[in-house]
Formats: structure tokens, sequence, C-alpha cells
């Protein structure tokens, strides 16, 4: 199994996280795996993007040229559409996108990650207000779901996941990010691509 893909946004939505995320997953799962983050000067608003491979052979590029995967976070994100091979899967963040891509080539599936993650509050730590900043998590759930990935292997992974990057005062946030994660699964959990 090899899967190259491209994960977009912009600053704030935490691209580089979800990514960093997704790599560090497939990591666990003992497979071969490349990131590598891209974003312009700006700390919020400007372009991000990543690159993430994971393979069961090694990687002999980091660069993404044809993308099994894309994950659309915002509107120009939507620019990435055409480097997607033929078959390929777009997820895209109906929150901040309305459009459809123009390609009939590819597996679409929308996923409304800020309205799903801000139904969440009741998983928020005492004193948070706003649980949409767990979007990212609800598309990286949405991710596995369409990847294939085994929900219960999956679930497990995500606890250890979340406890390994937030800690100290974000250690708070972890039942917020596994649940964001379970519904992004119930969401696309049952219709897995093909390898």
């Amino acid at each position: 199994m090899k899967r190259e893909m491209i994960v977009a946004g912009h600053g704030g939505q935490g691209v580089l996280e979800l990514a960093n995320w997704l790599a560090y997953f497939h990591f666990l799962e003992g497979r071969h795996v490349a990131y590598t983050p891209s974003y312009g000067p700006e700390t919020r608003g400007g372009k991000v993007k990543c690159y993430v491979v994971a393979s069961d052979e090694p990687i002999d590029s980091p660069i993404v040229e044809e993308p099994d995967l894309l994950v659309a976070m915002n509107i120009p994100s939507m620019d990435f559409v055409p480097l997607l091979r033929p078959g390929g899967t777009l997820l895209v963040n109906s929150s901040l996108v309305s459009d459809g891509p123009p390609r009939t080539d590819l597996r679409v599936e929308r996923v409304p990650a800020a309205e799903i993650a801000a139904g969440l509050t009741r998983f928020l730590p005492e004193g948070a207000r706003d649980a949409s900043i767990a979007a990212n998590s609800v598309m990286l759930g949405a991710l596995f779901g369409v990847t294939g990935e085994d929900p219960d292997r999956a679930r497990t992974a995500v606890d250890g996941l979340f406890r390994h990057f937030l800690t100290d005062r974000k250690a708070a946030y972890v039942p917020l990010n596994v649940h964001a994660v379970d519904a992004g699964l119930a969401l696309l959990g049952r219709r897995p691509v093909p390898a």
C-alpha cells in the first residue's frame, strides 16, 4: 500500500497538525512516512499545504505530484484539485467550500467539519467556548473513513496520538479531539476507497 496525500487550507485551521497527526498515525501503524509542510510567512490566514506519503515500502520522494487524496479545508485549497490522479478522492470541508470541482473522474466527499465540531461543546474543557477548533480532527476521522482504516483500530490509535501531541494545558482537549475523529469516522466510515 502506498498513499500520497495533500492536506491544504489556511493558517489557523490546524492543517499542519492534521497532516502531522496523519503521518504519525501511519508511522505507528508500521508504515514508512514522509511529511513535508509548506506555508506562507503569515501565521494566520496564509496558504498552508502539507504532503503526506505513507507506504509499506521505502519512500523515494517526499513530494506529492499526483495525490491519491486531497483534503481541501478552504476555497483556495481547491487549486490543488487538478493534481489529483484520476479516480482520486477529494475530501472537502463543506463548512467553507460550497462549489464542487469541475472534474467528474473523482470521488468527492463533503464534510461539514466546522458544524460537526461545533456540535461537540459538551466535550470542551471547562472555560473553553469554541468546539469548532476540532474541525481538523473531524477531517482526520473522515479521512480514516474513506481510506478504509479499521474504525476500532483508528479510535484506539487516536487516543494515544492525541495524548502524544496534546500535552500540558492542551491535554484537556484530548476528549474533544477524540470525539471529533469519531464523528468524522461515523460520517464516512462505511464508504472506504479501494486501496
